[in-house]
């Protein structure tokens, strides 16, 4: 979030036919629709997917037009949250922005439920992670085909008018 609110201002003041981020890898969740602005009060911010700036009132500015995310791949991989994928993915469909979900990297999770973490969390009096690996044939995360279904998203934007 916190290289998202630096950078993505920079990005909407830039002319450009088409504004993409390529969140990559993504690290941690990221709000899209409440980027931070200079002053980084709450109620000042930019909604990047709707293209507003919220800043006492709403005023029109540039949007992003296609978010590419991914996870990180190598043997040092840090762990790629598939949840963050999916809030990103929910976030460009309600703003009709496209997203290209490039890779789940080399080390996806996902959250176990309630239930599931309560029994673990109980077993023997031990603490273990929250998060299952995702385990994958493609040693990036690459192949759609091994995701579940609805991360399987690659969209391209539409091109603009120069």
């Amino acid at each position: 979030q916190q290289r998202a609110d630096e950078r993505i201002p920079d990005l909407l003041a830039t002319p450009a036919a088409v504004r993409f981020v390529s969140a990559e890898p993504l690290l941690g969740p990221v709000d899209l629709e409440h980027i931070a602005n200079e002053n980084g009060r709450p109620e000042h911010y930019y909604a990047a997917l709707s293209g507003y700036v919220i800043d006492g009132n709403q005023a029109q500015t540039e949007k992003l037009d296609w978010v590419i995310v991914g996870g990180e791949s190598g043997p040092k991989a840090r762990p790629f949250d598939v949840a963050w994928a999916r809030d990103i993915r929910d976030q460009c469909k309600a703003a009709d922005v496209a997203c290209f979900i490039k890779q789940l990297g080399s080390n996806p999770v996902q959250h176990l439920s309630a239930n599931a973490e309560a029994a673990l969390h109980s077993f023997a009096g031990r603490a273990f992670d929250r998060a299952e690996i995702v385990t994958l044939r493609d040693r990036k995360g690459g192949d759609p085909s091994e995701w579940p279904e609805d991360l399987r998203v690659r969209q391209w934007p539409e091109r603009q008018a120069a």
